[in-house]
């Protein structure tokens, strides 16, 4: 129910702006803001806090797995520098990213979301309950749509983001 609210609540969020702004909507919704407005200069300030403090806590799982895998957890110096370079490593993703940050949240949803969502559950399946017969063809078939999702939203993302320069892939998409 709380997904369901939350869906709800982007949709009618998107769907205003949208239907408030048209075709001038901008990317990130706060470039839509009257620029002499104090909420203009407020709001992206608070966005920008809001996400700092969120870092920690979205990079901690990340970092406990990797630091017992690379560091085994035991050295606190070792942990600091793995946790820095993890940071450092999303930055630097971060500024790869900021010019197109349309296409670039695509190309985490194709890296991210596709798989969870098309290619993750159909392998569970099979390692879980060893399908035969037809249910055999229907996971195939989820794992085939799946694996052409993820390539050509990744293809698309990285196109629309200019890092591929090849017009065979440019024209195919």
């Amino acid at each position: 129910l709380t997904l369901l609210g939350v869906c709800a609540l982007f949709i009618v969020f998107g769907a205003v702006n949208y239907a408030y702004y048209g075709a001038q909507t901008q990317p990130v919704i706060t470039l839509n803001l009257p620029r002499e407005s104090s909420v203009s200069h407020f709001l992206p300030l608070a966005f920008a806090l809001a996400s700092l403090f969120n870092v920690p806590l979205f990079l901690l799982p990340a970092a406990l797995q990797l630091e017992v895998y690379f560091t085994g957890a035991v050295d606190v110096w070792k942990i600091n520098a793995m946790r820095a370079i993890l940071i450092c490593g999303c930055a630097v993703i971060s500024l790869i990213g900021k010019d197109s940050i349309d296409a670039f949240i695509a190309l985490i949803g194709s890296f991210c979301c596709v798989p969870l969502a098309f290619i993750f559950p159909v392998l569970c399946h099979f390692k879980l309950c060893q399908p035969e017969g037809k249910k055999v063809l229907l996971n195939v078939a989820v794992l085939l749509l799946g694996l052409a999702l993820f390539v050509y939203t990744s293809l698309s993302s990285l196109n629309q983001m200019g890092f591929l320069r090849n017009e065979r892939i440019a024209e195919f998409i």
